[in-house]
């Protein structure tokens, strides 16, 4: 299956599930934010460049899910997904659970972020009292989903990719 075509079925699905299922599991007015998820493991997974690609077309699919203006998610998720990338080469050999923990880093930065460029452009979508307890229940939230998430963005994104790139970002070594 072309690379294209999988990355298009995980968002389209990722969008589904977002919008329907994951709306509806919420602590505190905020939920699993899987878009932000799958961009953040495409950056693990393939490297900064695809994660890039990847991580820009998820953040357009979650600003047509949520009301925000298009384009601001997908400012935001390339940088992180980059970061997570460059990041990952120094935490190669790092036990599970500090990758659990740079996951929910990623995640809660990742609104933190968005909530700020979003106020730059006069999104009023986050209560500013609130904000860094929101960023950390969505990152411990969405950490949870991020073992079976992962193994689906790994196999999305390294499709294509030569063997010795694969295995240099997170491919047949984890």
């Amino acid at each position: 299956m072309n690379t294209s075509l999988r990355v298009l079925t995980v968002l389209i699905a990722g969008a589904i599930l977002q919008s329907s299922i994951f709306t509806e599991m919420r602590i505190n007015g905020m939920g699993v934010e899987l878009l932000l998820l799958i961009s953040i493991l495409s950056g693990y997974h393939g490297g900064p460049i695809r994660g890039a690609y990847v991580s820009f077309w998820t953040g357009l699919v979650n600003d047509c899910v949520v009301a925000s203006p298009l384009g601001i998610h997908a400012l935001i998720y390339p940088v992180i997904a980059v970061a997570v990338s460059n990041l990952e080469e120094r935490f190669i050999s790092e036990k599970q659970i500090v990758r659990a923990f740079g996951i929910a880093l990623a995640v809660a930065t990742g609104v933190l972020l968005t909530a700020a460029v979003g106020h730059i452009f006069g999104e009023k979508t986050f209560n500013t009292n609130s904000l860094p307890e929101t960023a950390i229940i969505a990152g411990v939230m969405t950490t949870c989903f991020s073992k079976p998430i992962s193994r689906i963005v790994n196999w999305t994104v390294s499709s294509g990719m030569p063997k010795e790139v694969r295995a240099q970002y997170a491919g047949s070594s984890r």
